[in-house]
């Protein structure tokens, strides 16, 4: 079935968002709505050195002193669950329960010394396929933003479907932003509080733009 079909109609979801929303993932505090069936904020050693046996990390990115994430959930189309990992500096790397590798997605780019990976979770997004949540900030002390970012696992590959800026720092200021998830939309809060409405193109795998108010709207 189209997932448009399960679509709450776009009006309605841009001006009930904020009411609907549920409690934030746990490890992810930026994204509403979601279930997650896996997630984990908390960074070992240990997954760094079981990446590099496929990716090495870049010692000279701050980001590899944290550490990496370890998720396991059902995130392909197979049947049984798959084990995620993740690091700043080494992407995302998907297994199998046979602990081959079937998915991948490339590392960041090193950016300053605030470059770290926050937190992974896997769920339901209600686009009829599961989905992998991730968060990484960039930048410096002075500077940095934290991002969210949707991913798919389809055809050997960790697929972005959405991405933005979650929250921004400056020397003297933080704004927080937000992602709710809706049936087959979801709406984007900036750090600058403008909202976008975005809806799930099933043909494109990834979510598109519809619409934008200025914040108080």
């Amino acid at each position: 079935m189209d997932v448009k079909l399960l679509a709450v109609p776009l009006a309605f979801a841009w001006f009930t968002a904020d009411a609907v929303a549920a409690p934030a993932s746990r490890a992810l505090p930026w994204l509403h709505n979601f279930a997650p069936t896996a997630e984990t904020s908390e960074e070992t050693p240990d997954v760094v050195a079981r990446m590099a046996e496929w990716r090495t990390a870049d010692p000279s990115c701050s980001a590899s002193a944290y550490g990496g994430l370890e998720i396991t959930a059902e995130v392909a189309a197979e049947p049984g669950r798959e084990t995620v990992l993740a690091s700043f500096t080494q992407g995302v790397l998907v297994f199998d329960a046979k602990q081959r590798l079937i998915a991948s997605a490339m590392p960041l780019w090193c950016e300053g010394s605030a470059d770290e990976i926050e937190g992974i979770a896997a769920g339901d997004a209600y686009i009829e396929a599961p989905v992998i949540a991730l968060a990484v900030t960039t930048g410096g002390h002075r500077e940095s933003a934290t991002w969210l970012a949707l991913y798919r696992v389809a055809k050997g590959t960790v697929a972005p479907i959405f991405a933005e800026i979650v929250e921004d720092h400056t020397s003297d200021q933080t704004r927080v932003g937000q992602v709710t998830l809706l049936p087959g939309a979801l709406v984007y809060r900036a750090p600058s509080g403008v909202r976008t409405l975005w809806s799930y193109d099933a043909e494109q795998h990834r979510y598109v733009q519809q619409a934008v108010t200025a914040p108080g709207v």
